[in-house]
């Protein structure tokens, strides 16, 4: 663990008159947890000096995500950070509480492999590398903390899965929110904040996809269409795939609400009254 104090001074009312008692004010202590990020790109291996911003910015967004998993307001202002040789390694200093959280999600994933038993936020993430990792054999990644017997270590022949895949449908949502961060060189993808909950969403796209939205969606309110796969139990999606960014407007889509009345006119066909209709199911005399 590591923590600094600091030393504060006042006077104080049962003191001598012109004395200085001193308090020492101890931060929260912070415990350590080391992540590894192994690769080959161009026939370069990855280190601090090869890697490009858009790789350790999406490398440091995830570690981000690992630490903090779904700990209701968890924070990492008082984190420390240092990016080390080793390939690309990160490690961080982050609240004993937090370190602690994190250690035991990844001791279940390397005891069991089960994903469903760890945060799912910490399960995407891990998902996601384990991914990259099958497609390239010179990828991987490893996470390292002191509660940990050995390294979790994710490559090409990891078996990670969710055991309760039966819990996950697949479904087809629209997200309303405000665009963050778009492109990416590896893993195109949008990062988008959701307007109702706040919630960061990563979205993967494709090149096409991305270069053929002729405006800036940049730093915008939108409305995507996705393909995802939802949790019945959680609500909790992963392995968002963008379809569409859809245009906004304020006037109504008077195409789409024809068909909205359509859609109606036909499911109440047989129905000769829906005021009767209504009142047979609420049992009114």
């Amino acid at each position: 663990m590591v923590a600094s104090a600091r030393i504060h001074d006042f006077n104080s009312p049962s003191a001598a008159p012109g004395a200085k008692v001193w308090h020492v004010v101890m931060p929260e202590a912070l415990a350590p947890l080391e992540f590894s990020l192994e690769d080959v790109i161009g026939g370069i291996p990855l280190t601090p000096e090869t890697v490009d911003l858009p790789t350790l910015r999406s490398f440091l967004e995830e570690v981000e995500t690992l630490v903090k998993g779904d700990v209701p307001g968890a924070q990492l202002a008082g984190s420390r950070v240092r990016v080390e040789e080793g390939s690309l390694r990160v490690k961080v200093l982050v609240s004993v509480f937090l370190a602690t959280n994190a250690t035991a999600d990844l001791a279940k994933l390397e005891a069991t492999g089960d994903l469903d038993l760890i945060h799912p936020r910490r399960a995407q993430v891990l998902e996601r590398w384990q991914a990259r990792a099958r497609r390239s054999e010179q990828r991987s990644y490893s996470v390292r903390a002191e509660g940990l017997p050995v390294p979790l270590r994710i490559h090409a022949s990891s078996q990670f899965e969710h055991r309760g895949e039966a819990g996950w449908v697949e479904v087809e949502k629209y997200l309303v929110g405000k665009v963050v961060d778009l492109g990416g060189k590896q893993d195109p993808n949008v990062h988008l904040v959701l307007t109702e909950s706040s919630e960061s969403l990563r979205i993967s796209a494709s090149e096409q996809q991305l270069a053929a939205e002729e405006e800036n969606q940049l730093y915008k309110l939108r409305t995507l269409r996705v393909r995802a796969e939802q949790n019945l139990r959680t609500k909790a999606l992963r392995n968002l795939r963008l379809l569409q960014f859809l245009p906004q407007s304020d006037e109504p889509d008077e195409a789409a609400l024809a068909a909205l009345w359509r859609k109606g006119r036909e499911a109440w066909k047989d129905v000769p009254s829906a005021t009767a209709w209504v009142e047979e199911l609420r049992g009114t005399p």
